[in-house]
């Protein structure tokens, strides 16, 4: 018999045998489809996209190989499975073998060649851990490349990847939290100003679309972003989605002052209330995550008013009622981006202002601040909540976190669907901050912009539910 090994795009049905029982196995159509081989029969399959990598086991004289595969569960989930298979002939082994994993090279959207980031100092301090116990065996049985950078200080990630070559790399990858995925982003986007000469200070320019994608791997304490691309903060769910390789085009907002350029964000820029909380907890970091409930509780006891003047530029179309999921007609549409918005202008006091770029949703509050914001459509959603009674406030944080949230029961809470907005404190008022995806900036008189789908991140998108959760968002 040859010892030449040809690679078929389907395979007829095979027997196997694996833990104790007899598998007839067949590959067509990109499927790889498998039975027991007596009763009770159990009809399985797997879409060779979801194949995370195939192994054969030469200590077995190439008679045994494995199938990893990713499957999806509740809540979002997806977790690891395995399927061990063995077979007389060595030759039936190999071809099945030879052929899943060209099927697999084929896939030219997966990735073959990462860089990642690691931030060791974030949130609870298990970036490290998070990379060794989840990213690291599955990268390695997806036969991916990667090399590793563990940063020691804060915006070192940005900083080398605004300054370094990434074209021997076909992915960056980060493990941390929000503020660790926001040096990424930030980074990859100036880099990308620098090369196309694009000044980042002019509040009106188009900035350029990094070429490279991105992969985000929670390890931090509130892993916002993660929650809101994959629906879940399950570090193996992240890394699987940056195995199969899918992306979507995720919306950055730029923040400038009145001369420069601060950051882009992701998530949600907050003033007021959750900016002081962001604030006070940097002294606080020694309690852990503990150390926002503790600010917070103090924060809002004292009842502080933040005066200003927000000036928006508002979408005039029909209110979305829609939430975003998996192939999203929203974020893929284009008609929103010629959409006529007005100029609207807000005066008075307020307890807190959030410009978010998501739905800022988490494991404690599913539907998150802006429950029908999409990750790609072009806009943000500006919640303001006026100043009003300790009890109030109390209370309409409460509501947030709640199933029946509906802003029609809070006639101090206005919601706009907007392109971009300013704000300016009154300069006698209060000053407060404003919390960029967990950085502090001490800006007063800030712009936010919208730029669609600047980003482009590893993910199928959070799957839809099979019952519906509907909650009034919008008055």
């Amino acid at each position: 018999m040859s010892s030449e090994i040809h690679y078929f795009s389907s395979l007829p049905l095979t027997t196997f045998y694996g833990n104790k029982k007899k598998y007839r196995l067949k590959f067509q159509d990109n499927l790889i489809i498998w039975d027991n081989a007596k009763p009770p029969y159990e009809n399985k399959v797997i879409p060779i996209e979801n194949v995370i990598g195939i192994e054969s086991n030469p200590n077995e004289n190439n008679k045994q190989f494995e199938i990893h595969y990713a499957k999806k569960k509740a809540n979002n989930k997806w977790k690891h499975k395995l399927l061990a298979l063995h077979h007389s002939d060595a030759y039936q082994v190999s071809i099945w073998v030879t052929s899943l994993q060209i099927c697999l090279q084929q896939s030219t959207k997966r990735a073959a060649n990462i860089l990642l980031f690691v931030n060791p100092h974030g949130g609870k301090k298990t970036a490290l851990n998070v990379f060794e116990k989840y990213a690291k065996p599955l990268f390695n049985i997806a036969g991916i490349d990667f090399s590793v950078i563990v940063s020691q200080r804060r915006n070192q990630i940005q900083d080398l990847v605004i300054n370094n070559n990434f074209d021997t790399y076909d992915s960056l990858v980060c493990v941390g939290g929000d503020g660790t995925a926001l040096e990424l982003i930030n980074g990859l986007v100036l880099r990308e100003c620098r090369l196309h000469d694009i000044d980042p200070h002019d509040p009106n320019q188009t900035l350029p679309k990094p070429s490279i994608p991105v992969g985000i791997i929670p390890g931090g304490s509130t892993d916002t972003t993660a929650y809101c691309i994959y629906g879940t903060t399950d570090a193996t769910t992240a890394v699987i989605h940056i195995i199969l390789g899918d992306t979507l085009g995720l919306d950055l907002v730029s923040v400038h002052d009145d001369t420069n350029f601060l950051k882009l964000y992701a998530g949600v820029l907050s003033y007021g209330y959750l900016g002081d909380v962001a604030h006070f907890s940097e002294d606080l970091r020694w309690m852990g995550p503990a150390r926002y409930e503790y600010t917070g509780f103090k924060k809002i006891m004292s009842n502080a008013a933040y005066e200003g003047e927000i000036t928006i530029m508002a979408d005039t179309s029909d209110r979305n009622l829609t939430k975003c999921y998996e192939n999203c007609e929203e974020c893929l549409s284009r008609r929103h981006e010629e959409a006529e918005v007005v100029k609207k202008i807000v005066k008075g006091k307020f307890f807190m202002v959030s410009g978010a770029n998501m739905s800022c949703a988490g494991e404690r509050n599913p539907h998150g601040l802006a429950p029908y914001s999409h990750l790609g459509d072009g806009y943000l959603y500006l919640v303001i909540i006026h100043h009003t009674s300790v009890i109030q406030s109390i209370k309409t944080l409460q509501k947030f976190l709640s199933d029946d949230y509906d802003v029609q029961d809070m006639p101090h809470v206005e919601v706009y669907r907007a392109k971009e907005f300013h704000f300016k404190a009154d300069s006698n008022a209060l000053p407060g901050r404003w919390n960029c995806d967990g950085e502090v900036i001490h800006n007063t008189e800030v712009q936010a912009r919208v730029h669609r789908q600047l980003i482009t991140v590893f993910s199928r998108g959070i799957g839809r539910p099979t019952t519906s959760n509907k909650c009034c968002f919008l008055s």
